[in-house]
């Protein structure tokens, strides 16, 4: 089978998703940035701060070279992955789409549950409202389907098993 490819803006649910398609099609998962960090033995946050937004791209733009010979995997990629790479040739691609809104929640929510900010961005919530507006449309034509995130995650799971049987609406 093709690899499996969610895209989003952060909060948009890749990463469960993309674990629960992972046990329902028996399929492995990789999260692309825990992927780059583990490669690069240091956190997202720290490769920016560091090495800087084009080093991490860069990475990304391997990472995607690398799986795009290989089959069989259902990837989360980071928010910016589609942003400033073309993820098409990964394997059939899902936008998992929400409004702003939703996701700001769900990122609030996380914050309080484990008492850490993961999200920086979301630190100035103009600043991220206005860089969500600015990639929607880049989410919209760099995917196969488009999916509804603010759904039960099952029902999510469950659209896009569905869908791997039909014809995109983006024919590669």
């Amino acid at each position: 089978m093709d690899n499996i490819i969610l895209i989003g803006f952060m909060g948009s649910g890749k990463s469960t998703i993309a674990k629960l398609l992972a046990t329902a099609l028996n399929m492995p998962f990789i999260d692309s940035d825990t992927y780059i960090a583990e490669k690069e033995k240091s956190g997202i946050k720290d490769i920016f701060t560091y090495k800087g937004e084009a080093y991490f791209r860069h990475l990304e733009s391997l990472f995607i070279e690398s799986f795009s010979t290989q089959k069989g995997y259902i990837i989360a990629t980071g928010g910016g992955m589609p942003i400033f790479n073309n993820v098409r040739g990964l394997g059939v691609c899902f936008y998992l789409q929400s409004d702003f809104d939703t996701i700001a929640q769900r990122i609030l929510k996380e914050k309080e549950a484990t008492k850490e900010n993961t999200r920086p961005l979301f630190d100035d919530i103009s600043t991220a409202k206005a860089l969500y507006n600015e990639r929607i449309k880049i989410y919209e034509n760099s995917c196969d389907y488009i999916i509804d995130s603010r759904q039960d995650t099952q029902a999510i799971v469950d659209r896009i098993i569905s869908l791997l049987h039909t014809k995109p609406i983006h024919p590669q």
